[in-house]
């Protein structure tokens, strides 16, 4: 397999760090992209961008595959900002799928979380559980997934994909 090009969003974060290591191991040409810079030092070869994905500039380039981490997380924390929660996993989400589309990207990998599925059920969960979101930011996490699957299925629509 050729490598790709791949933008990490929320690549200073826990996972994100993690993820950005694993694609860069493997041979991909990685771009991180948070609006913080990372706490440590990225590996040698892999950009970033700072970006503020609510209504930052996002990268003037396209790539092969986008992984879509950055969000405000915590279920406790939703409740208190809801709207925060909203405009940034929400409306974070649907300038990533508009700059994908406007790019032509056709590879976008969101992370979800078991949240949406309400805190009774056993973990883990299936993705055929139904959905039972009981915070701000366990319903933020399902609208995005949504969002990236109406994206895709409108993109086969097209013809695109």
């Amino acid at each position: 397999m050729a490598p790709l090009s791949v933008l990490v969003t929320g690549s200073s974060g826990f996972i994100g760090t993690h993820v950005v290591r694993h694609l860069h191991a493997a041979g991909h040409r990685v771009t991180g992209l948070d609006h913080i810079p990372p706490k440590d030092p990225l590996p040698e070869g892999v950009a970033f961008h700072v970006c503020d994905i609510r209504q930052g500039e996002l990268p003037d380039r396209t790539f092969d595959a986008v992984v879509h981490l950055a969000a405000l997380a915590g279920v406790r924390q939703s409740m208190d900002r809801p709207m925060e929660y909203e405009i940034t996993n929400v409306i974070g989400t649907i300038r990533l799928l508009e700059f994908c589309r406007r790019m032509g990207i056709h590879h976008f990998v969101f992370a979800s979380s078991s949240s949406v599925y309400g805190p009774d059920t056993p973990l883990p969960a299936e993705e055929s559980t139904p959905a039972n979101p009981c915070s701000p930011y366990a319903l933020t996490k399902l609208h995005g997934t949504t969002l990236a699957k109406v994206s895709c299925e409108a993109e086969k629509v097209v013809g695109h994909g």
